[in-house]
């Protein structure tokens, strides 16, 4: 069987993403063929480690079939002015000082090139999977990156999302941070879950994997270990609000 593996909000979390492509690399030995990777945005933004995770995605974008959306902290970054030597942008954004502080981070730690990687990413993810057609996004069809897509709803929210879109037999978002695996009359609606960004205590990285015939989804999940995180936030002197992020999911 064929299948597609759809990650998303990594959120510069190195250590759980290495994890999470480690475990495909296994899955792959014991003969699932996955024959191509989407990754639905949030890739860098609350956690210390933006320069590797671009590095890793650079290398699978040369080496696999990869496709990569921004997401609502990637386009924070790329909003920045690309000729400004500073993120002073920042400061003046509604959002908590820490994830502030995270944010001009990540801008230094990028660089310029790893900015301009951000921004040519795409908002939008249009493909094919086997015969379907497929819609990706971060947030929602009608809100891109403040949309959210909530668990556990019923079957008339899941079409509302869905009627945008209608034209196409799979919606992925990734707004939710948990897994939704929901079916409506107009097509399915997929959130994989969360890579790096714990939506709850005891979070595990978490993906989707998709079946190209079929369209089964099956969630994976990896433990990683927090505290490689943990010891660079205070390597790095940033806010302590981020590791309690990192162990309870709460901005």
């Amino acid at each position: 069987m064929r299948y597609v593996a759809v990650l998303a909000n990594i959120n510069g979390n190195f250590p759980a993403l290495v994890k999470a492509l480690g475990k495909i690399e296994e899955l792959k030995e014991e003969g699932y063929n996955i024959e191509k990777y989407y990754i639905l945005g949030n890739i860098v933004g609350l956690f210390p480690y933006p320069r590797e995770v671009l590095d890793i995605l650079d290398d699978m974008i040369k080496n696999s079939n990869v496709k990569v959306i921004r997401g609502e902290f990637d386009q924070i970054i790329a909003e920045s002015d690309p000729h400004a030597e500073g993120c002073d942008y920042i400061d003046k954004l509604d959002i908590p000082d820490h994830v502030k502080k995270a944010l001009q981070y990540t801008w230094e730690k990028l660089g310029h090139e790893g900015r301009e990687f951000i921004r040519d990413l795409p908002i939008y993810l249009v493909d094919k999977i086997g015969k379907n057609e497929i819609f990706g996004v971060y947030g929602s069809p009608l809100n891109p990156f403040k949309g959210i897509v909530l668990p556990e709803q019923p079957t008339s929210y899941y079409e509302a999302i869905m009627r945008p879109v209608k034209d196409y037999e799979l919606l992925f978002v990734a707004s939710p941070k948990m897994p939704v695996n929901a079916m409506t009359r107009y097509g399915r609606i997929v959130c994989p879950g969360s890579i790096g960004f714990p939506p709850g205590k005891d979070h595990k990285a978490t993906f989707a994997l998709v079946d190209v015939d079929t369209l089964h989804v099956k969630f994976i999940e990896v433990d990683y270990d927090k505290r490689l995180i943990e010891d660079k936030i205070k390597q790095e002197g940033l806010p302590e609000q981020l590791t309690k992020t990192l162990y309870y999911g709460k901005i």
